[in-house]
Formats: structure tokens, C-alpha cells, sequence
């Protein structure tokens, strides 16, 4: 290596783990990125979502690939997104100057001669020394990737290639160059799948149009009021996770962020599970965005057959045979958090509420006028007969803990849902009325614990925050069971605005932070109840819980630090759907925001339209 890279280049080795918070979430609606606030591309799977990553420092800091770009010495940093995109923008502020960086993903074009990720650098002021590290790997590989020099820049191993007009040197699977930038001088850095292109691209036009094209799916939100910025950027995150090829959405960007650090509930949500993704979809639809759940509709045509129960996730393409979990035992984790696990072993397990969370999703699309394809009103129809012969037996819960199946509460309100909806789309046949009405008598009677509230599972003694979306989603529930069942969850599992979803074992060692869906659960169930101060209360306390732009992560340490896989499509769901429901209490009081999802979703304020599918395919 040169004098000159061996007195500014320093060792990456050295930076500790960054705060999960740190991170902002690149996308392409096929692959995605996470880039630290120190300009560091830490995680990155540039193929789809759930492929390999070829930038993974964020498992692990000493063997991990990463993609730095940063001013040479100290700096301080601010950052945003471009308006009402995914387009990040950060701001260095160095001694010698001011540089900003936009990072951004494009989709390749059919040739792929498009760049999937771009790193677009802008002096502002001042000369400004920079450094760029890139060492990528393939996978969680224990070897460093081959780095070549080509004409325009770099190929790494026939898969993956990186242009610039910069002087890089190569050593032991790195690439370094280090380079001024002054006022006005820009630089690119632009990393394909596969060969470098004939002819680059011109980048700030190509940075033009990928501002446009997000900024014009932002356009269709039907909410205008107060929290629409923060509420357009959450219904990004959620298109950010969509992956467009096949109408799937994962549940997370990244695997194994850990729920409690130095612990083993390290899991891979770069899944499409079906719960989440029939809530994402009923807020996108709620927001206005309902192309991308007419999408899902195909998506989900592909995944139920004659033959076999719903499985609870998909990988993104609809496949069911390469989600075996398994341990990657040489990474050691962030902040020591092992194992890293690639692959869900929950895909295995039987989830009785997805056919609740189904039939509400296709009810929900009729109602804002869809019309079910006949293949679709059969699909429908074999999933309620399957909640009507089922509901009594054990399942997994939503919760997928790793013990003995029981009769959760949540899955039977769930197979209800789906009777009840089943009912609303088809009319009305003797097994459906007669096991949505066993159902509830079950959860209002014999399921109700001694002391009056309604438990986890029946004949438990503990509490579960799943509990607290039965009156959203029209479930019957007793009024005064339930309130004493939110005043327990309160007392149990409460932590200030915060909520725990249990504190009974699960099967696994350790603990896990609170969950942010369900403390936005607790808003919803209370601000049902009429107690409208204390819902507003927390809300705003869970809003100030974002990063700084506007990302939420999946639990919240009792110290407010982020934990668990980031972003997470559950709790930027949640925030929207509050806001929504706190729109509506506003202009239309505890009579607006009973019935289900559908009944809300067409009830408009001054600053929220009803959404509407336009298209009713035949």
C-alpha cells in the first residue's frame, strides 16, 4: 500500500458496531441496503432481499464486507431523505469542507447494464479529502473476493463489478482510493450485477429519475393532515420492502439483529410472512397506495392450493424449500449477538390465524371495489372451511414460540375474521354461522380466566398484547373483559409507553424488548375503550421514538435503543394505522373507529379520502 493510504486510511477493523438506529434503508423493490451515518455500506443483499449479502460488517465486524465512503479524519454528519423518497442524502461536515453523498438504488434494466446501487458524491464547499474502502464478499464466505482492475473502475469474481474513474489499490480482497473533492466537483460510484457497461450512465440524470418515479408513487396518498410526512415515510419503508418481481413483502430488511444483545433470538425476517403482509397491504390500501396489494392478490394465487394448509411465510418468489435455518457459526454477530441464522424454521409451523388475516385482506379488497377472480372466491372459500374444521385445534401463535402448540386466543378471534368475512363476501352457510358463533361463545366464556380476563391461551394464566386488535378487527368482545384485559397488559407487561408481547417462557433462554406494534396496539385498544388522552399520550411518546429519518426498528430497549431486524415492516404498519385511527376518533368520535378494517377504511375525514380500487379484472 502506498505512504499515502497507509497515513489516511487508518483500520476499518477499529469501528465498534454502530447503534442499529445509525442506519438508513436503501431499496430497489428487489435487493437493499443499510448505510450507517459515518457513510459506511455495512449490509447489503443486491440480488433479492433474501439472497446472500455481499456487504454483511454489520454481523460482524472483523470478517463482514462493507463499502465506506467518508471524508479522511474527523467529521460530523446530518442526513434526510430527497422529499418524499428513498434517495438518501448525508452531509458531511469536515474541517476543510462540506461534501454531501446521495445514496440510491436503481433497478436494473433488461440488460442489466444499469447500476443497482449509486453513490453520488457533491462537493459543497471547501477541499475535502475522502476515502473509499469497498471489500465485498460473497455470502458469509471465510474467503475475500478476487478484485480486478478494469478500464472503468473494478470486477469482483465475474458477479459483481464497480465504475469509477478512481485510482483504487488492491490488497488482501480491498479496494482503496483516497481523493480531494472541492465546491462544485462531483464523483460517482456505481456498483452493477455482473460486467461494467460499455457506457456509464449519466448519473445525476439517472438520480433524476429514480427521485421522480418515488416521489410519483408518494403522490397517491389519500391522508394530507399533520403527520403526512412521517406517515408517507413509513408507507415508503413498507414499498421499499415489496418485492416487485412477485408482490411479496418481507417482514425485515436484514437477519439476526438481535432481541437482546449478546443473546440467541437472532432471527431471518427476509421472508414474506403472510400476517405481515395482509397488515401492510391493509394500510397501504388505507393510506392510498393500493397497487402494490392488488399485486400481493397474484402473490397469494400462487402460494394456496387444494391440497395444503397455509404456511405462515414465503420466501419472496413464493418458495417453501429453501427456508431451512441453519447457523453461519463463523460471523460472531452484532455486538456479539450469535448465532447469525440464514433461513426461518417458523415455516414450518402452523399458524391458525393467517386464514383470519387472509379473508379480511380479500373482504377489505372487495369492499374498496375489487372484484375476486373466481380462482381467488375458491381459494377463499377452502380457507374458511378449513378455519371452520380447525379452530378448535392447537397451532404455533403468532408469536412462534419454540414449545408445544396450545389454543391461543388470537388465532381463534382470527379464525372468526375469517368466517365472518367468509360470510360478508359468500353468505351465509350452516358450518361457517355455526363455528363463528362456538367461537364466540369459546373466547367469551370458557376462555375467560378466573379473574376476568381474557388470557394468552385457554387455560393460561398470562396476559398477550395480540389480545388487544379483537375489537379492531370487529370481534364481539365483552367490553368490560376486555378493559380489565388492557389494564393487565398494562400492569404485566407494561414499560411506560412501552409493551412487552409476554414475559411467560417461550421455550427459548434470555429475554427480548418491547415490541413496537404492540405498543401502537395498546393506542388502538385504548383509544376503542374511549380513553383518548391516554392513547394521544403514547402515541406521541412512540412517534419520538423514530431515528432520525424516520425509521423504526422492530423493539425498543428500556433505554429507547433500537433491537431486533430494521426496518421492520410490523412497526411502521402500526404507526400509520394509529395515526389513521387517531385521525378518525378526531373527526368522528369512538363511533367511527368500531367494525372492521374495511368499515374504517371507507369512512373519510377532512383530511383522509377513502381509498378505491379502480380496476375489477374479470
Amino acid at each position: 500500500m502506498s505512504e499515502l493510504l497507509q497515513l489516511t486510511a487508518g483500520s476499518p477493523y477499529a469501528r465498534s458496531y454502530r447503534p442499529i438506529e445509525d442506519y438508513a434503508l436503501l431499496s430497489n423493490c428487489e435487493g437493499s441496503a443499510l448505510v450507517a451515518r459515518d457513510g459506511s455500506i455495512d449490509w447489503a443483499c443486491l440480488q433479492s432481499f433474501d439472497a446472500a449479502p455481499t456487504f454483511s460488517r454489520l454481523l460482524d465486524r472483523l470478517r463482514g464486507g462493507y463499502f465506506i465512503l467518508q471524508p479522511v479524519g474527523n467529521f460530523e454528519t446530518t442526513r434526510e431523505y430527497l422529499g418524499r423518497t428513498n434517495i438518501l442524502a448525508t452531509t458531511f461536515i469536515h474541517g476543510d469542507g462540506i461534501v454531501t453523498v446521495h445514496d440510491f438504488m436503481a433497478r436494473p434494466g433488461p440488460s442489466r447494464e444499469r447500476p443497482c446501487l449509486v453513490r453520488h458524491l457533491v462537493g459543497i464547499s471547501g477541499r475535502v479529502p475522502m476515502i473509499v474502502r469497498f471489500r465485498p464478499l460473497d455470502g458469509f464466505s471465510t474467503t475475500p473476493d478476487t478484485i480486478s482492475r478494469a478500464e472503468n473502475g473494478l470486477t469482483v469474481g465475474g458477479r459483481l463489478s464497480l465504475g469509477s474513474e478512481l485510482d483504487f489499490e488492491i490488497s488482501e480482497g480491498e479496494a482503496i482510493a483516497c481523493f480531494d473533492v472541492t465546491a462544485t466537483q462531483w464523483h460517482s460510484l456505481l456498483l452493477y450485477l455482473g460486467d461494467l457497461p460499455v457506457t456509464p450512465p449519466d448519473v445525476p440524470a439517472l438520480m433524476d429519475y429514480v427521485r421522480a418515479a418515488w416521489t410519483r408513487w408518494s403522490s397517491g396518498a389519500a391522508y394530507t393532515g399533520p403527520l403526512s410526512g412521517e406517515l408517507n415515510r413509513s408507507a415508503l419503508v413498507l414499498k421499499a420492502l415489496v418485492y416487485t418481481p412477485t408482490g411479496a413483502i418481507v417482514a425485515a430488511a436484514t437477519t439476526s439483529l438481535p432481541e437482546e444483545i449478546g443473546g440467541i433470538r437472532n432471527w431471518d425476517y427476509r421472508y414474506c410472512w403472510i400476517r405481515d403482509a395482509c397488515l401492510s397491504f391493509y394500510v397501504l390500501k388505507k393510506f392510498g397506495m393500493t397497487q402494490e396489494a392488488e399485486h400481493f392478490f397474484g402473490f397469494i394465487s400462487t402460494l394456496v392450493n387444494d391440497d395444503d394448509l397455509l404456511r405462515p411465510l414465503y420466501g419472496v418468489r413464493g418458495e417453501t424449500t429453501e427456508l431451512t435455518e441453519h447457523e453461519i457459526a463463523h460471523f460472531e454477530g452484532w455486538q456479539g449477538s450469535a448465532p447469525v441464522r440464514h433461513g426461518n424454521k417458523a415455516a414450518e409451523q402452523h399458524q391458525a390465524d393467517a386464514y383470519g388475516q387472509l379473508l379480511d385482506l380479500f373482504h377489505f379488497y372487495d369492499q374498496l371495489g375489487g372484484k375476486l377472480t373466481s380462482v381467488m372466491q375458491k381459494h377463499a372459500i377452502r380457507l374458511a372451511d378449513i378455519a371452520a374444521a380447525h379452530w378448535r385445534r392447537p397451532d404455533a401463535g403468532l408469536w412462534e414460540p419454540r414449545k408445544p402448540e396450545q389454543r391461543y386466543l388470537h388465532a381463534a378471534i382470527m379464525n372468526w375474521v375469517a368466517l365472518d368475512r367468509a360470510i360478508r363476501l359468500f353468505g351465509e352457510r350452516p358450518q361457517w354461522t355455526r363455528e363463528r358463533d362456538a367461537i364466540v361463545a369459546c373466547v367469551n366464556g370458557a376462555a375467560v380466566h378466573a379473574e376476568g380476563f381474557y388470557p394468552q391461551y385457554i387455560g393460561s394464566d398470562d396476559v398477550d398484547t395480540a389480545l388487544l386488535i379483537a375489537p379492531l378487527v370487529g370481534f364481539p368482545v365483552d367490553r368490560r373483559i376486555f378493559e380489565k384485559t388492557v389494564n393487565k397488559i398494562i400492569d404485566r407487561l407494561g414499560h411506560g409507553h412501552l409493551v412487552y408481547r409476554y414475559r411467560n417462557d417461550d421455550g427459548l433462554p434470555g429475554h427480548e424488548g418491547t415490541f413496537l406494534i404492540c405498543a401502537f396496539w395498546m393506542v388502538d385498544a385504548l383509544l376503542w375503550l374511549g380513553r383518548e388522552k391516554e392513547a394521544r399520550a403514547r402515541f406521541e411518546a412512540l412517534r419520538a421514538l423514530q431515528n432520525d429519518v424516520g425509521l423504526y426498528s422492530e423493539e425498543i430497549s428500556e433505554n429507547g435503543s433500537f433491537l431486533g431486524n430494521f426496518p421492520q415492516a410490523f412497526s411502521h404498519l402500526a404507526f400509520v394505522h394509529s395515526a389513521l385511527l387517531l385521525d378518525l376518533f378526531e373527526h368522528g368520535g369512538q363511533a367511527a373507529i368500531t367494525g372492521a378494517y374495511a368499515d374504517r377504511a371507507l369512512r373519510e375525514t377532512p383530511t383522509r379520502r377513502a381509498p378505491k380500487i379502480n380496476s375489477r379484472p374479470d
